[in-house]
């Protein structure tokens, strides 16, 4: 039982640690692969971003050389927005973005025309004017990123590079009549070559990324899981059958070993004294009787010195066989030394108990061997008187065993009182 109770613990001790290893490889796992999702759906955000900021600025510059030219031919008091290539590449992107909730394109200037282009947020303000005084480096590629509440901003700013530009926003006796009509004099002047005057904005939201980059994860972290618990069962069923069976089977065979005397089969003196003790507890706690029924073969060693120990031998396993095929499946019979044999029987009266082993003795006397006759056993038997030791009652049997010999062999004495 303790070689099984280690097999046991040490399955346990593998589980624990190989379900630790897993977890740990998931989490290891899981918060690498996340993070790695996470950017790169970021980073296909920040793509479109730039694709659509990129649209917004061909549409200004297209509108710029090509499309507002042929307005300078209208008359001075007529005035169209589609002239403007800021105007152009607002309205481009808000039709190409009205099939995307929540997309949008703006431009963010501090002194516009259109007052509705005036940041309203603190932190767009700041942008712009890091841009204005250097803070931020300008080029023509360099976009700033700003995430904010669930939501991507991509930035670019604004530079007044076209000297037709100054047309409208230089001074203001300069711009079209019908343009001052409309939009006023007192602000979306006075701006120079040059200048960085505001920012395009692309504004995407990231609920859609995020979902994309939640359901990646799951396909990927629902198979991982599956293949660790695949792995987890495997791993279980070839300790099982590669470790434990054997060392189950070993362990099995060598209680068996350590139980079992060689000759005979019967349990040796180890296993009795346990089975003894276990009885011994049983009948205390039931208020059972109990009896223990020593016996040794007379004359033993004679047969041993005039047929030789293999005759010896094979009268022990006779005798074995003999008493064993009239017991009880409750009754303990084993071999506790060279030809001594004990036997245990529980809850069985003194009466019955000297019926058994007179019965014993007899089977004994008329068991047939080859060569030499059947030998005959004095027997001792002793009843537990409810309080003694293990080793007290084994005594008293012993004593009524020597005591049967005393009186001539081949029958049974009973143990006095203790």
């Amino acid at each position: 039982m303790d070689r099984l109770g280690a097999l046991m613990s040490f399955r346990v001790k593998f589980n624990l640690v190989l379900l630790l290893t897993f977890a740990l490889a998931l989490v290891t796992a899981t918060v690498y692969y996340k993070h790695e999702v996470q950017k790169s759906t970021l980073e296909e955000v920040k793509h479109e971003a730039t694709l659509a900021l990129r649209a917004a600025f061909a549409v200004r510059s297209f509108s710029s050389k090509h499309i507002s030219p042929n307005f300078d031919q209208l008359p001075p008091d007529e005035f169209r927005a589609g002239g403007i290539p800021s105007f152009a590449s607002t309205e481009t992107l808000r039709i190409l973005f009205e099939s995307y909730p929540g997309y949008h394109y703006k431009e963010a200037v501090l002194n516009p025309l259109n007052l509705a282009n005036v940041p309203q947020e603190a932190w767009l303000k700041e942008v712009i004017e890091k841009y204005r005084d250097g803070s931020i480096p300008y080029t023509d590629d360099n976009a700033a990123v700003h995430i904010r509440d669930q939501t991507l901003h991509l930035l670019r700013p604004i530079q007044i590079q076209e000297a037709s530009c100054m047309a409208c926003h230089g001074r203001v006796q300069d711009a079209p009549p019908a343009m001052v009509n409309i939009y006023g004099s007192s602000h979306g002047y006075g701006w120079k070559l040059n200048d960085i005057v505001g920012v395009q904005i692309v504004t995407i939201p990231l609920e859609r990324s995020n979902e994309r980059s939640a359901a990646a994860f799951r396909n990927f972290l629902w198979p991982l899981v599956g293949v660790f618990v695949l792995l987890f069962i495997t791993l279980n069923i070839l300790l099982q059958y590669w470790v434990l069976n054997p060392l189950s089977l070993q362990n099995v065979t060598l209680n068996r070993l350590a139980s079992t005397d060689a000759l005979t089969g019967l349990m040796n003196r180890r296993a009795f004294m346990d089975s003894f003790q276990m009885e011994l507890d049983a009948a205390r706690y039931h208020g059972t009787p109990l009896i223990l029924l020593v016996f040794d073969l007379d004359h033993f060693k004679a047969i041993n010195d005039t047929h030789g120990h293999a005759q010896g031998d094979m009268v022990l396993r006779t005798t074995a066989t003999t008493i064993s095929q009239a017991l009880r499946s409750v009754d303990h019979l084993a071999r506790i030394g060279g030809e001594e044999f004990a036997l245990l029987l529980p809850a069985t009266t003194l009466a019955a108990a000297k019926l058994v082993a007179d019965n014993l003795r007899r089977r004994m006397e008329q068991q047939v061997t080859e060569n030499p006759p059947a030998v005959t056993g004095s027997f001792g038997l002793a009843q537990w008187d409810g309080k003694e030791t293990r080793e007290h009652l084994l005594k008293r049997a012993d004593d009524a065993t020597y005591a049967a010999k005393a009186a001539g062999r081949n029958c049974v004495m009973v143990a006095t009182a203790s």
